[in-house]
């Protein structure tokens, strides 16, 4: 029988039963395994009265996703680590599978290489917010297309010792994670992005709790936060997308938080403990002094200077550094045992509110001290904002449940500041899968020693980091190779190219060699001879072609 599309029955008993029908198989879903550690906040008949009439899809990037989970799973349960690095193109990526088993695609790369815009630029994500998606759709199309030409390929031997001489076959469907940066918008934004990441291929995405309108790349100054709720709303969002396209889509929750100088609101407790604040009564408002200065013709380097001497003057402190100063000053006996009393409750782990924080202070000192972080707050309205380790680690707690990995970006690659951020979140989720940028923004040769760089992937692995990138290394190694073949050509003409490009290919079995093979040509030419009965007079690889002269090199893919 024809499966029905659409509902046009007039009803109700049908629809309710129908509705808890998909409801129940929606939860037969969800009792996977595959979904034991992570929490929804809405049930399945939610999703069910949202999916529409339209049978269930099974979206080519699911299969992929639930690939990128026993990849992950293996992982994790063995110890070792899923290392790639950020694709531009299908020459990469083709050329990656055949060693790794993860590709990356950064909004950094696509913002200064890809953006829809036609506009290159720095990692703002300013771009338009199909940039990455269709980043993805372009190498998913490659991996897909490269799948299927291989297969052909291998068709064509007429004994197991044919297919010998071919080699093992390249896996060419290697799950995609991609950068969706902080949702390039509200809410129904991050739902539209997920669902163009999930029609498009991606297996996996990761989304940061940076604010949408002042994202900076994780190693720019400036970054600002949202508060805690608004990120989980944001994963909560992503995971719903997902539940009703019935995607298994892996979600990676980054936290900017720990060089974060900003936050966009106050309103969750949870980061009361991180927000600055002014000690001074005296003071006025940094914003008022800053636009008067400006109303009066200051220069750029007046302002800065007029800033620095604000803050300063403001005796600008977290909460419990002011609280702690104050007992220092008092005149009280017991100091130190009330200073432990105070942190002992007010800690960047312990979600105390200001409000309890200032009742507790002035429990033990008798009065309340002045503090006030609506005089810090910049021309933009942000509060001013003292992240770290701990607060990352506060963050990657909240956002833990509704993640499937959970992601520190950091300023430096520092093995203890990593151990410190995995124990911590490690302490209240033993099991949880954990996430490292090894950014080409660092200085690696300054950081450590090349000893050390060697078994810095596998430390970090052995404490839950099991699945590592290096963001940019597409963009880097392009650079490189396409600025010495160019100095060298310059100078040495085809010899740079038949020695540095083309030998080398030949030494290292670069598949690429022979271009149009790789490209699909013999593959194309076999869907015209079959669509002409086996003839073509037209066919791309008949007698002529030149890459028949790499038979003398004894080139045989």
């Amino acid at each position: 029988m024809p499966i029905p599309v659409g509902n046009t029955k007039n009803d109700f008993a049908a629809l309710q039963a129908k509705l808890d029908a998909d409801a129940a198989e929606i939860e037969k879903w969800w009792s996977d395994s595959r979904w034991s550690k992570t929490k929804r906040n809405y049930s399945a008949r939610d999703i069910a009265v949202r999916r529409g009439t339209f049978p269930p899809i099974e979206y080519p990037s699911s299969v992929m996703a639930r690939k990128l989970f026993k990849v992950l799973e293996k992982h994790h349960n063995e110890g070792t680590v899923s290392k790639t690095f950020g694709a531009l193109d299908p020459v990469q990526i083709s050329q990656m599978a055949k060693y790794l088993d993860t590709i990356y695609i950064s909004g950094w790369q696509c913002s200064s290489t890809a953006s829809t815009s036609n506009e290159p630029g720095p990692d703002l994500a300013d771009y338009p917010m199909d940039t990455v998606p269709n980043k993805v759709e372009h190498l998913f199309k490659a991996q897909l297309f490269h799948d299927r030409k291989q297969l052909e390929a291998r068709s064509k031997a007429k004994s197991q010792e044919e297919l010998d001489e071919m080699g093992a076959p390249i896996d060419y469907l290697t799950p995609i994670v991609a950068d969706a940066d902080a949702g390039h918008g509200g809410l129904t934004a991050v739902f539209k992005l997920t669902k163009m990441f999930i029609e498009r291929g991606a297996a996996g995405i990761h989304m940061e709790d940076q604010t949408s309108t002042n994202k900076k790349c994780g190693h720019m100054a400036g970054r600002c936060v949202i508060p805690v709720q608004e990120h989980v709303n944001r994963l909560v969002t992503i995971r719903m997308c997902a539940d009703i396209m019935h995607s298994d889509l892996i979600v990676v929750a980054r936290t900017d938080s720990e060089a974060a100088t900003l936050i966009s609101s106050t309103i969750d407790t949870r980061d009361h403990y991180f927000i600055v604040g002014a000690t001074n009564p005296n003071i006025e408002p940094f914003a008022e002094v800053l636009n008067d200065a400006i109303m009066s013709g200051a220069s750029g380097q007046e302002l800065a200077d007029i800033e620095q001497k604000w803050c300063r003057d403001a005796g600008l402190k977290l909460f419990h550094e002011a609280v702690i100063d104050e007992i220092e000053r008092s005149a009280l006996s017991n100091k130190q045992e009330l200073i432990k009393k105070f942190t002992s409750k007010v800690g960047p782990l312990t979600e105390t509110s200001h409000r309890e924080a200032k009742k507790l202070a002035k429990e033990i000192l008798g009065h309340e001290i002045f503090f006030d972080w609506e005089l810090p707050r910049v021309r933009e309205g942000l509060y001013r904002y003292r992240g770290g380790t701990q607060c990352s680690v506060m963050r990657a707690r909240a956002f833990a449940p509704y993640a499937d990995l959970v992601w520190m970006e950091s300023n430096y690659p520092d093995f203890q500041q990593a151990k410190e951020f995995a124990e911590g979140v490690k302490e209240k989720f033993p099991d949880q899968w954990l996430a490292y940028n090894l950014s080409p923004s660092f200085n690696w040769p300054k950081a450590m020693s090349v000893d050390e760089q060697h078994t810095f992937i596998q430390r970090l692995g052995d404490l839950g980091y099991i699945w590592q990138f290096i963001t940019l290394a597409g963009l880097h190694t392009n650079a490189l190779a396409v600025h010495n073949f160019s100095r060298d050509f310059a100078k040495d003409g085809m010899k740079a190219y038949a020695q540095n490009v083309q030998q080398r290919e030949m030494d290292d079995g670069v598949d690429v060699l022979k271009h149009q093979k790789w490209s699909g040509a013999e593959y194309i030419d076999g869907l015209l001879k079959l669509a002409q009965g086996g003839v073509s007079a037209t066919a791309a690889m008949g007698t002529g072609v030149t890459e028949d002269q790499f038979k003398e090199n004894g080139v045989k893919k």
